[in-house]
């Protein structure tokens, strides 16, 4: 009986797990189309290939523009079949999803109901950037995973007195602080200080002890993560010091020379709003029905922070902290801002809880839609009757049959029926948490039917790999390979070749990537007179993007 209970108990940690996997792992071997993964991909590319593990030369021959943990990771998971695959690079973010999920809900169930624990872990789950984050390889959800694990952890540590050292949360930042900088090290400890101050007296000896206990927690880590940064300028001297600033402080100030993602703050706004998808959408509808007069004043707030636990007013302030810091520099993605989503997913979870014992109807509706409509969408797909825009139906139907492999079909198979069991034990009576699921079952379908296919011939790999492209191009006749225009890190990544940037001089029998677009750019700033050895179709409108190889003469 005993078991049994303890086994009933941990359905809802079985059913998080299960629906982290099921949500990663299948997709994990998508061949790349963006510039941001292969980029990555590279470096641990280049430590493999190197055995560089401080500062291996990243495209071009550069120092890498991030710090190495994430690429550490991808080495060593790497290490077993020799060779860093898409399935590789992108495994330690879908690992990190996984542990963390399992971590947050843990976390959540100990301080609140395990129903509002359930809830928030799969409103992380399902909410857009988060999940397109999990399975995409940049270190933007190794540094979610860590900021926001370090700032429950410290949360943790205040709840304990404070006594001894907060092991854990000194690990997480050393991970975040290795995995993007000095922010990992800022911004958890800023945060938690903020708190502190918030919540206890307003004097200068709490200040000055708030401040001296954020210096325990960094110093010792500082000293850690230093052991790479002075082995990354032992071995590479003035320019990562250039690199480091520029990457850090130059794009914190905005000093950068080339100011990229450059946006305005309501940009992020919107960014928030499209991230949070679906569940924004649920918000407005719910948020409409039943609260037509919302209070908006500085009393009412003061009054809800009155009566909020210290969880949820940690949650707010990091939520918050973390939003606006990220809306201050010039520089700005969705992705800055993916350590607010666990401490959205707090506050949200007790919301719609309330609001879906009050909407039971529109909850039930809302999911059955959004099945429905999911199902339609993969069956016009899969019969070729709704493409994306400009793709050819022939090549479409191909690119599904190619994308959609045996083994990801398996695993899914697999997964869905241990979900369907699990969830017999904790769906049955809750509306809000049924939607969640119907949102990771419509995420799943849709990848499957639409997703998978269009990034497949939004790839490069279905050339660079293909018995034809081997058969244009025989790599052995040149020494070194350059591109022009645009960095082709794909290529590079897929031809395990190092790549350097094309210059004017270059010397005759070079071989240049170049797009269609460039060419003319290209033989007016580097060499009149080039012969084309192979063309390729890049992307889903071949006629407006194709790559050309050509020779220099």
């Amino acid at each position: 009986m005993n078991a049994d209970h303890s086994a009933r108990k941990n359905y809802p940690l079985f059913c998080i797990i299960i629906a982290a996997l099921l949500l990663t792992l299948p997709w994990l071997d998508r061949p790349f189309h963006t510039r941001g993964e292969p980029r990555e991909a590279l470096v641990a590319q280049s430590m493999l290939l190197t055995n560089n593990w401080i500062s291996p030369p990243a495209y071009n021959g550069a120092v890498p523009s991030k710090p190495p943990f994430n690429h550490w990771l991808i080495s060593l998971v790497s290490l077993p079949g020799g060779e860093v695959t898409e399935f590789t690079a992108r495994l330690p973010s879908a690992i990190a999803v996984v542990l963390f999920s399992a971590f947050f809900y843990i976390f959540l169930r100990r301080r609140t109901s395990e129903h509002s624990a359930l809830l928030a872990g799969l409103f992380l789950l399902s909410s857009f950037e988060w999940l397109r984050s999990a399975v995409t390889c940049r270190v933007d959800t190794i540094l979610s995973a860590s900021v926001a694990g370090a700032l429950l952890a410290l949360f943790g540590w205040r709840e304990r007195g404070r006594k001894g050292f907060p092991f854990l949360a000194a690990f997480f930042i050393a991970c975040a602080a290795l995995t993007k900088g000095p922010i990992g090290v800022a911004l958890p400890l800023a945060i938690f200080s903020l708190f502190e101050l918030l919540s206890g007296e307003k004097t200068v000896r709490n200040v000055v002890a708030i401040g001296l206990r954020g210096a325990v927690i960094a110093v010792p880590v500082v000293l850690v993560v230093s052991l790479w940064y002075l082995g990354g300028y032992l071995q590479r001297g003035d320019v990562f010091i250039d690199k480091i600033y520029y990457e850090n402080f130059a794009r914190l100030t905005s000093s950068m020379e080339d100011e990229p993602h450059k946006h305005a703050a309501p940009y992020m706004v919107l960014m928030l709003a499209v991230g949070l998808l679906p569940w924004t959408l649920v918000w407005l509808t719910t948020a409409v029905r039943h609260f037509s007069k919302p209070d908006y004043t500085i009393s009412a707030f003061r009054r809800m922070w009155r009566n909020a636990s210290d969880l949820q007013r940690y949650a707010f302030i990091s939520a918050v902290f973390i939003f606006v810091f990220f809306c201050i520099p010039s520089s700005k993605r969705s992705v800055y801002i993916l350590p607010a989503y666990p401490f959205i997913a707090i506050l949200a979870a007790e919301s719609f809880a309330v609001w879906g014992e009050r909407s039971k109807r529109l909850m039930v509706a809302m999911s059955k839609t959004l099945m429905w409509f999911s199902f339609c969408i993969a069956g016009l797909v899969t019969f070729g009757l709704l493409v994306p825009v400009s793709a050819d139906v022939a090549r479409f139907g191909s690119s599904l049959l190619a994308s959609v492999s045996m083994w990801r079909v398996g695993v899914l198979v697999v997964l869905c029926v241990l979900m369907a069991r699990v969830s017999r034990g904790c769906f049955a009576k809750d509306e809000a948490q049924r939607l969640a699921l119907s949102l990771i079952g419509a995420v799943v379908i849709l990848s499957v039917s639409a997703a998978e296919p269009a990034f497949f011939q939004l790839s490069q790999r279905r050339w660079l790999r293909s018995p034809e492209f081997n058969r244009t191009i025989d790599m052995s006749k040149y020494d070194r390979l350059y591109s022009f225009g645009s960095e082709a890190y794909a290529t590079s990544f897929y031809l395990k070749k190092p790549f350097f940037a094309a210059t004017p001089g270059l010397s005759s029998g070079s071989l240049v990537v170049v797009e269609e677009k460039n060419l003319e750019r290209l033989k007016q700033q580097i060499a009149p007179n080039v012969r084309e050895v192979a063309r390729f179709s890049s992307g889903l409108e071949p006629s407006k993007k194709s790559v050309l190889f050509v020779e220099i003469l």
